[in-house]
């Protein structure tokens, strides 16, 4: 009877959870699509899974991301309406899935006209491991050849709001509101990775004017048990970031700057399933000086990282900047802004 009850219960969340999520699931996974014999991967594309309500009439939907074969050979997003899905198997291995044996839609072509989307399509949704998988086989406007898409295990991309402080110059400075990062966990190679998507921002009265900080995503952070959170140098990721500065007086920036400066590092951390604690240290361009941006509290773990003067009174301990990077010096030793000596 226990076991049952147990069964009915569980059931009842999943259901529930799945159910209350009409803002949208986003998913992020590697896909392939192919057209006239010629397949192309795409990676890190976005699906977007939105849930219908009966009582208001309205039924699920899947949106499709661009898929690039050349500059002059793009299928804009569409979206495909008119779902409903079932479940599928026994809890915990249950799934949710959609199916269309003719679905139609509409996008826009590089021409600017209005292209015809018409075929079918399948898509599972694995609640417990948070996977999305979808095939599509499709005809595009006058294309004489069908197109098909594949994405195999796309990851559930959480989103997570919390204050931010970006330090510069040593003056701290935050935005008006609070800022969404979003995450994304998965296994490849039998190892445990994270990308993060670091959000856009705007701060003012910073040395350099007003700023503006674009959005951009760090894929492949890792687990360090010594540090207690994901962790990883991108300086090495060929990453940019677009900053535009409103100066009081001269001209300001707008542009993309590359982030390939030595110590530009993305440290995360989680409590169970959220995320508590994000640093992100990083040197736009030629910048003199680094940015460190942080949200958040950071755990403490078995391994002690450097703890900040008042909470060691014992031991003397500050931060300075040297050649460019964010040094904190504690008994005579220097450590990385997540602890790690140097």
């Amino acid at each position: 009877m226990k076991r049952i009850f147990t069964f009915f219960a569980a059931l009842t969340v999943t259901m529930v959870a799945f159910a209350q999520m009409h803002g949208g699931m986003y998913f992020v996974g590697d896909a392939t699509f192919s057209a006239m014999g010629a397949s192309k991967e795409q990676k890190k594309d976005t699906l977007i899974v939105e849930l219908g309500n009966k009582n208001a009439g309205t039924s699920d939907k899947i949106t499709f991301p661009d898929m690039v074969f050349s500059p002059n050979m793009v299928i804009k997003s569409f979206i495909v309406d008119g779902l409903a899905y079932t479940m599928v198997g026994k809890y915990p291995n249950m799934y949710f899935e959609w199916n269309a044996d003719e679905f139609s839609a509409t996008t826009t072509g590089t021409d600017g006209q209005e292209k015809q989307v018409s075929g079918k399509l399948n898509a599972k949704y694995f609640h417990t491991q948070n996977k999305f998988a979808v095939t599509a086989e499709f005809t595009y406007g006058g294309m004489p050849h069908s197109v098909s898409y594949t994405c195999e295990a796309a990851f559930y991309l959480k989103t997570t709001s919390m204050p931010l402080t970006v330090n510069v110059l040593s003056t701290d400075y935050a935005p008006a509101e609070n800022v969404e990062y979003q995450t994304r966990k998965y296994v490849e190679e039998d190892v445990e990775k994270l990308d993060v998507v670091i959000p856009a921002y705007s701060l003012s009265g910073t040395p350099m004017g007003d700023l503006e900080v674009g959005s951009y995503t760090v894929c492949g952070l890792v687990y360090d048990g010594t540090l207690g959170g994901y962790f990883k140098d991108y300086s090495k990721d060929g990453l940019t970031v677009h900053l535009k500065t409103y100066p009081a007086k001269g001209q300001g920036l707008d542009g993309d700057y590359a982030l390939s400066a030595d110590g530009t590092t993305l440290f995360v951390q989680y409590n169970g399933n959220n995320v508590v604690y994000v640093e992100n240290n990083f040197t736009p361009g030629a910048m003199p000086f680094p940015i460190l941006a942080t949200s958040g509290e950071k755990l403490i773990t078995e391994v002690k990282a450097v703890e900040a003067e008042e909470t060691q009174p014992a031991v003397k301990s500050y931060k300075r900047i040297e050649n460019g990077k964010f040094v904190i010096i504690k008994d005579g030793k220097k450590y990385n802004s997540v602890g790690q000596q140097l």
